[in-house]
């Protein structure tokens, strides 16, 4: 069971759009934009203004509608892309009144100074889309106020009210100077408590955004007084109109705040056995969107929670405006979600996002209980087959030393009675006959003796061994060897001799080989042997005991075996050893 905890007071749950679901929509949407588009240009050639204004508008309104859209789709829980397309709406009523028909007239006169309020709720809400605080509720509120109310004066008093008419206009420039005021005051409050990583995206949109609401429509008289027509006024404030959507867009696309990916990709990614502390939270930072987020792991041994690194969390990142997710595995406290509440306003995304944490964390702790396991169990089958090969050598030790010396003492005991002059024939020639005997006896235990360990490895190591065999071999047989004896561990010249003796074993009793090649390499910590014949192939692992002894000795050593043997073309048996720098 997963659980999550989070630590926030209030807080809004809004319910989660999946972008698979709205993305339809925004392409009827942006079909729909088209088309009005079209028919604005359509209706502007033959309006009675010269047809580059509409068509200049039109411009205007399909930059901000392109903007919202690609907002929308690469975010699908801001409200950014939506603030947008209601931008884009206001550039295409107020392009409306110069279409010359009377209807839209008015209503672009209604609407002549919406996009400002548009714009600076775009900067009051970024990037989440989203006002928080009664300071920007109330800032946002007057804003759209000085656009509708205040506008109201302007085409409702009659013509010849132009004592009236002043009076409103100086109420609406004051006001809305008192709203940039107050919006540039939050601006710079927001720029002073951000995260560096939000600085460098916040600070040139913000910049760029006021100075377009102060711009657009103060332009026209400082324009004016400069000697500029109404062409250059009307193009430069469509110009700087347009700078606006391209602003907040690059804001999205460029400051990490776009939701990159659902929580069914973004669970696929954690999923990936690379993934590491830091990409875990470079994943959650890209889509949820917040590039100051930050994963944090509880430690049991400290009792706080440490970064990626192992450093503690200073308190001031648990600390308000940011906000601090616990995640839990059952019981378990296993790591937290530290983001900044202002960029990131969606405590649901971050919820979702916690249990992918906590189902990757929870992974991580099992697949490194995992590992530690299979590491214990490698260096047990390693010991086995260290300790297998000291009780070979002891035994070979053993027979060496105690009883081929035996052998040699009673085959000499024989041979003395055999050359007594005082004994019987008879004697003589039972005593011959027994020294015979111990004889080949002693041949036994020799060849024993070398199976079990041969001296020639032991005292002159994998290559001279490896040599001695192959010379030994009842058909022509050729070794290529570049191993340098004394860089060899000893199970592994050991492992490596039994392999190769198996090999032309095989070979010899089983491939009816008329020829076979033996070739030890050596290179980057790797032994790599290779026993090949010209036999009639057809060889398999499971056919014998010895190749499947083989294969597990190589599987404890952590090597590799390969065994390549078509019917009638030959036994090739590669093995690959890690060995001793």
């Amino acid at each position: 069971m997963i659980r999550l905890t989070e630590q926030r007071a209030g807080g809004v749950r809004l319910r989660a759009v999946r972008a698979d679901a709205l993305r339809p929509a925004l392409i009827l949407l942006a079909v729909f934009a088209f088309v009005c588009g079209g028919l604005q240009l359509a209706v502007g050639a033959v309006a009675p203004v010269p047809f580059w204004i509409p068509a200049a508008f039109t411009a205007v309104y399909a930059i901000w509608t392109a903007a919202g859209v690609i907002a929308w789709w690469r975010r699908p829980m801001s409200g950014t892309g939506g603030l947008l397309l209601a931008g884009a709406v206001a550039v295409f009523v107020g392009g409306a009144g110069n279409l010359g028909l009377p209807v839209l007239t008015e209503i672009s006169t209604v609407f002549a100074t919406f996009i400002l309020a548009v714009t600076v709720h775009l900067l009051h809400a970024f990037p989440s889309g989203r006002l928080h605080g009664a300071f920007s509720v109330t800032t946002v509120a007057t804003a759209y106020g000085v656009t509708l109310l205040l506008q109201m004066p302007l085409y409702l008093l009659p013509a010849d009210q132009s004592a009236l008419r002043s009076v409103a206009v100086l109420v609406q420039s004051t006001v809305g100077f008192g709203v940039m005021v107050a919006t540039a005051v939050f601006l710079i409050r927001r720029l002073r408590s951000a995260d560096p990583q939000n600085v460098r995206v916040l600070l040139p949109l913000y910049l760029y955004g006021i100075l377009a609401v102060v711009l657009i429509p103060v332009s026209a008289n400082v324009l004016a007084l400069l000697g500029a027509d109404g062409v250059v006024i009307g193009g430069t404030q469509l110009i700087v109109l347009a700078g606006i959507p391209i602003a907040f867009l690059l804001g999205v696309l460029r400051g990490g705040f776009a939701q990159t990916a659902e929580a069914d990709a973004l669970s696929a990614w954690l999923g990936n056995a690379g993934s590491t502390g830091a990409s875990v939270a470079q994943a959650l930072a890209r889509s949820l969107g917040d590039d100051s987020l930050r994963v944090a792991y509880w430690s049991e041994e400290k009792g706080t929670f440490v970064d990626a690194a192992g450093a503690q969390v200073p308190e001031h990142e648990q600390a308000p405006p940011r906000l601090w997710q616990e995640v839990h595995v059952e019981s378990r406290l296993v790591g937290a979600i530290g983001y900044d509440g202002r960029m990131l306003t969606d405590p649901e995304a971050v919820r979702r996002a916690g249990r992918v944490l906590a189902i990757a964390l929870d992974r991580e702790r099992l697949t490194s209980a995992l590992v530690a396991s299979n590491e214990a169990l490698q260096l047990s089958r390693l010991r086995i087959v260290e300790a297998a090969d000291r009780e070979r050598g002891r035994i070979a030790r053993d027979l060496h030393d105690g009883l081929q010396v035996q052998l040699v003492l009673l085959a000499l005991d024989a041979q003395q009675i055999a050359n007594s002059r005082d004994a019987p024939p008879s004697t003589t020639a039972a005593a011959t006959a027994l020294r015979s005997r111990i004889d080949d006896a002693a041949a036994d235990l020799r060849r024993l003796v070398h199976a079990v360990l041969p001296s020639a490895l032991v005292e002159r190591g994998l290559t001279a061994a490896t040599e001695d065999l192959v010379d030994r071999l009842d058909i022509p047989a050729t070794l290529v060897s570049d191993v340098d004896d004394r860089a060899l561990d000893p199970t592994t010249a050991r492992s490596a001799y039994l392999i190769v003796a198996e090999g032309l074993t095989n070979a010899v009793k089983h491939s009816e080989a008329r020829s076979v090649r033996v070739t030890l390499a050596r290179s980057e910590g790797v032994l790599r042997l290779s026993v090949k014949d010209d036999g009639r192939g057809g060889a398999r692992v499971e056919d014998g005991s010895g190749l499947k002894g083989l294969t597990d000795r190589v599987d404890a050593l952590g090597g590799a075996f390969e065994l390549i043997s078509p019917a009638g073309a030959g036994t090739e048996l590669r093995v690959e050893l890690p060995c001793a720098s």
